[in-house]
């Protein structure tokens, strides 16, 4: 099972979702260009299909063979795009906030944090980012742990350039003529509160893709796996089990 990080993440976004997927799972996690410890080559930007085609490459290099996806926003991006390029490659996913399309709505709101790591810094641009990541009530119990780990991940010595060409990487990007090539199953969460990627946006990712399962996670902002760790594990786990039984079948 491979876990596809979002924007302005690395892989701790996935520590509390690891304990009830690694004993059913080997779990592979890694961080793209520019985020993490991974490289941030100073050429720019980094496209979402970019990204996706490095973790295939990835893939094979560490001799993974079909293996499930498990993606958060930009990181269901990525995901739609190997299912897409690699329709035989995989045996399902499981996607949070998967818009088909980075629209102009988007593009503004990620243009404005850029803008905001430039001229402010990491706490800047988190204070422009969280209203739209995370529900109210999480948001409001957790603003400051959520802010001193955004600072941990996006500033310090981490060159600003690498998640500069992460959030420029987005700007265009579009799967919506390509959704139809996927054959894998594919179950699409999308949280009720989410104003980035809103529930409405999401639906269009399933409507394109037969078969496909939608659901909205009441009481969830977009980053549902960092939100409610547990309740994510055991939806994943239920998909599965019924993806593997043929019950999450897209013929059915």
């Amino acid at each position: 099972m491979v876990l596809l990080n979002g924007l302005l993440s690395d892989t701790t976004m996935w520590s509390g979702v690891l304990p009830g997927l690694s004993d059913r799972f080997r779990i592979l996690t890694f961080d793209s260009r520019g985020q993490g410890r991974s490289e941030a080559p100073p050429e720019g930007p980094y496209p979402t299909a970019l990204l996706a085609a490095e973790a295939w490459e990835l893939f094979q290099a560490l001799n993974i063979t079909r293996p499930w996806l498990i993606g958060l926003s930009n990181g269901s991006a990525m995901s739609l795009e190997l299912l897409s390029a690699h329709p035989e490659a995989f045996p399902g996913a499981v996607l949070t906030s998967a818009m088909p399309r980075f629209d102009f709505a988007l593009s503004l709101k990620a243009e404005h944090w850029a803008h905001c790591l430039e001229v402010g810094g990491p706490l800047m641009q988190f204070d422009a980012m969280a209203p739209f990541l995370w529900g109210d009530r999480f948001l409001e119990a957790r603003h400051g742990v959520l802010r001193a780990y955004h600072q941990v991940v996006t500033g310090g010595d981490r060159p600003q350039h690498g998640n500069l060409h992460q959030i420029r990487g987005t700007q265009g990007w579009d799967i919506r003529d390509r959704l139809a090539r996927i054959q894998a199953p594919v179950l699409l969460l999308s949280g009720a509160e989410d104003l980035l990627t809103p529930p409405w946006k999401c639906l269009e990712t399933a409507q394109g893709i037969r078969g496909s399962r939608f659901e909205v996670v009441p009481g969830i902002g977009h980053a549902y796996p960092v939100e409610n760790p547990k309740a994510f594990v055991a939806r994943v786990r239920q998909f599965v089990t019924e993806a593997q039984s043929g019950l999450a079948d897209p013929e059915i």
